[in-house]
Formats: C-alpha cells, structure tokens, sequence
C-alpha cells in the first residue's frame, strides 16, 4: 500500500483531472481555509488554491459549473456526505433520494477496492510554491492518484493516474501563473 489521492466527482471527470491530483502530492502543510472566496491561507499569507491556479492557465472551463446551480449544489452535498461517512458523522436519514445513489457508489467503490481513508477534505499547502489545495480523500491504497466518477445510479468508474509527468507540467506552469498574477 502506497500513500494515495483520491478525487470525487458526481460529473464527468474532465483531463485536468490529472493535474489537479498530482499538485494535491506536494501539499504537505496545513494551512487555514476561507470558504467564502475560496481563500488559503497560512499565518496570514495567501497562498493560491491549484484549482485557481489550474483555471487561469486554461486547464479547467467552468462555465457549466457557474451556469447550473443544481449541479455545483449537488457535488457539494455529494462531497459533504462522503466526508461525513469518512469522519463517522453521517446521520443517514438526512441523506436525500438525489444525493443517494452518489453515496452508494461511493460505499460500493470503498468496499470493493480496499479504499482506506486517512484524511478527508483537509487544507493543505506547499509554502515553497505558495499553492493550495484541498483533496478529497487521502489514504492507503495501490494506486497513487485517482479520480473516481460516481453515478446517479450507484455505479461509478474509476480513472487512475500514474504519469510521473503529470508534477512536472503542474510545476512547469507555476512560473507563467505567478508572471500572469503579477504583471496582467
């Protein structure tokens, strides 16, 4: 078993998926989060979250995401359920018909790949890159990096990530990120 990073979508996984979880590798502080604004912060400096970071270098369109409001609500509730499950805090009669499915999948994933959960939804940072991020679940398993794609109907598909490139092109598009944030 190997220290692993796992990623929940209720949609479709999109590439820069492997990305996102290959900058999730080099977060190793934790740090303070501001949900409103969606802020990092480590004794009161800002460090930039990977998703914003990801955004601005043309990696992620979130124009669906900002148009219907049901579908960030309901990756949000998804997230917040499993996290609840992870942490022992789930009262599973406040688990809605929508949001339902998600979680079975989520549930049926854990028991058929051996998924142990050492972290979940934990702040971190990397203060020599000054980025931010938080992953879903960290936790032991056979492969380092994965996102997991559950359905609405229980089901989910699994894509994992083993490129060792991947921290490679997250690094390398640090430099125009921070050149971009301060000169445009």
């Amino acid at each position: 078993m190997i220290k692993s990073i796992l990623d929940l979508k209720s949609g479709k996984v999109e590439p820069w998926a492997a990305l996102q979880l290959a900058s999730y590798t080099i977060l190793d502080a934790l740090v303070d989060f501001q949900e409103d604004g969606h802020i990092y912060t480590f004794k009161g400096v800002r460090l930039y979250s990977t998703t914003q970071i990801l955004k601005t270098k043309g990696y992620i369109d979130d124009a669906w995401y900002k148009r219907y409001d049901y579908n960030r609500e309901l990756g949000k509730n998804v997230h917040l359920l499993t996290h609840l499950y992870d942490i022992d805090n789930l009262d599973e009669d406040t688990v809605g018909p929508v949001e339902l499915p998600y979680l079975e999948a989520y549930l049926k994933f854990k028991c058929e790949s051996g998924f142990v959960v050492e972290e979940s939804e934990v702040p971190k940072g990397n203060l020599k890159y000054m980025v931010a991020g938080t992953a879903d679940k960290r936790g032991n398993w056979d492969i380092p990096r994965a996102a997991l794609e559950l359905h609405n109907d229980g089901t989910y598909k699994l894509y994992p990530y083993t490129d060792r490139n991947d921290i490679k092109i997250w690094l390398a598009e640090l430099p125009g990120f921070f050149w971009q944030l301060n000169h445009l």
